[in-house]
């Protein structure tokens, strides 16, 4: 699915100019903003930036967003850990 968004002509000629990094930095802020507002899973949001547990658990604390681990989290985690 494809979205189009309505953005303010200043903000969208500020994105218009930002380098492909910088783009990526813009989509990394719309997933960890999603992610902290419970919208979306740790593990989409990784999948979404393509990073593993562990780089978008980092995304995640250079925003001081905490991370959402749930006692069925750890349960199912041990249960990995013990196979």
């Amino acid at each position: 699915m494809r979205m189009v968004l309505d953005i303010p002509d200043e903000l969208a000629s500020v994105l218009h100019e930002v380098e492909p990094e910088k783009t990526k930095a813009v989509l990394v802020e719309m997933v960890c903003g999603l992610y902290s507002r419970g919208r979306i899973t740790g593990g989409k949001a990784a999948r979404l930036l393509a990073l593993d547990r562990m780089g978008f658990e980092g995304e995640l604390a250079k925003r001081e967003i905490p991370c959402h681990y749930t006692l069925d989290d750890l349960k199912h985690d041990a249960a990995l850990a013990r196979s």
